[in-house]
């Protein structure tokens, strides 16, 4: 391949000012120079060799299929305005960086944008900073676009947008920092996949779900947010949240509001600001393998029906392990609530006879209050272990069921439990 570079000490390049030389890579794989100017449209393969400065629109527009723009270590600067790179729909389209510089798309309304149509695009390997409203956008792109690799940081709004009913893209491996909005941003598109990514410093929540059901977020490090750490709302439902880490959330690790079906399994949040996992008006939804101690709270549920939070961890909380207020038919089963500064798990709220909530089989010890306290009537209190709380073991208000095979001892209230019958 014959490198534009070569051409620099004919004066060639002084001749051609502003505009910038890229190598064209035709269908016979011949290569020449062609002068590229800011908000040129591409129809063929193109490696950059020179900077695109200040633009005052768009950088570049992608104008055919299945080709690639290679930014090869080079800079698209624009002034604030239009899109640094622009798919319209054509399919097929790879944007990379093949040099071991970093390449840039900086200062301009969004960074990347994949507009309404746009399938089996690959963006990748491509620092993008310093833009407006989004670093890199999916406007209603569906059908296996992959955003993999890139750095995405400092925009003045958010990471990575995918909006429009965008479906079935994969966002993964990408590395997105003190973007002052959220870091990734999933609005009204389902079926999306978010994996291995790590977002950092987000002036908003790091990841966030709305009204988009049917996604995966898998793997996912997220920390020092300025609001939660993971946020699903607004009807996204049947979400797979699994295998994410957060720290240091001013919020909540991960809430789930007004929002079904979700399976929230195998996370680890610390240190937030609120509790590990929040459901506030969520239903049918699984809890499963979590860790959340050391933060605010552990889990906390309110108006939240009809979920199982079984086998999770949540000890060295500065609150309660496990509290619901006003849930019913909840099943929490095998979970640890050890060393909380207040109660291991707390249930408050009355239930009619078959809506109750089922604790069966946790363990709640070493907790500065009670173990399990069951405020209100018609929960059931079945097979737990409580030993050397402060308080009680087991405290129970008149009128919930007392299931056997509760077990307490050298709890602080020498009766050990009140409302069941414990057994040392």
């Amino acid at each position: 391949m014959i490198r534009v570079s070569r051409m620099l000490s004919s004066g060639w390049f002084a001749a051609v000012g502003a505009a910038a030389l890229l190598t064209v890579l035709t269908p016979a794989h011949a290569a020449h120079a062609s002068p590229l100017s800011c908000g040129q449209t591409v129809t063929t393969s193109v490696v950059l060799t020179a900077d695109l400065l200040n633009c005052p629109g768009d950088g570049l527009v992608v104008g055919a299929v299945g080709i690639t723009v290679d930014l090869n270590g080079r800079t698209v600067d624009g002034v604030g305005l239009g899109v640094g790179i622009r798919n319209d729909g054509f399919a097929n389209v790879t944007l990379t960086n093949s040099s071991s510089t970093p390449a840039r798309v900086q200062e301009f309304d969004h960074g990347v944008r994949l507009n309404p149509g746009t399938s089996g695009n690959i963006v990748e390997k491509v620092t993008v900073q310093n833009n407006e409203f989004s670093g890199i956008e999916l406007n209603s792109a569906v059908n296996n676009n992959r955003v993999r690799n890139n750095l995405v940081e400092r925009q003045a709004k958010r990471g990575i947008l995918i909006s429009g009913g965008s479906r079935d893209n994969v966002i993964t491996g990408n590395t997105l920092n003190a973007n002052q909005g959220e870091g990734v941003f999933v609005q009204n598109s389902p079926s999306n996949r978010l994996e291995g990514n790590q977002v950092t410093g987000s002036g908003g929540a790091g990841l966030v779900l709305e009204g988009s059901s049917g996604n995966s977020l898998l793997t996912n490090t997220v920390g020092g947010s300025s609001d939660g750490a993971i946020v699903l709302r607004l009807g996204s439902n049947d979400n797979l949240v699994q295998g994410n880490s957060s720290t240091r959330s001013a919020d909540a690790g991960l809430t789930v509001a007004d929002s079904t079906g979700n399976r929230i399994l195998s996370n680890t949040v610390r240190g937030s600001g609120d509790s590990g996992i929040v459901l506030q008006s969520s239903h049918g939804s699984t809890v499963t393998g979590n860790d959340v101690s050391a933060n605010t709270g552990g889990i906390e549920l309110s108006f939240a029906h009809n979920n199982l939070i079984q086998s999770n961890t949540a000890n060295d909380t500065t609150g309660d392990g496990i509290s619901l207020t006003q849930s019913l038919n909840n099943g929490l089963e095998l979970n640890q609530a050890n060393r909380n500064n207040s109660r291991g798990i707390y249930v408050v709220g009355d239930a009619t006879p078959g809506n109750g909530n089922r604790l069966l089989r946790n363990t709640a010890s070493t907790n500065k209050g009670d173990g399990i306290a069951v405020s209100k009537a018609g929960h059931t209190v079945q097979g737990n272990t409580t030993r050397n709380n402060n308080s009680w073991g087991v405290s129970a208000d008149p009128g919930n069921v007392d299931g056997g095979g509760n077990l307490a001892s050298g709890n602080g209230q020498a009766a050990q439990c009140k409302g069941v019958v414990c057994t040392p």
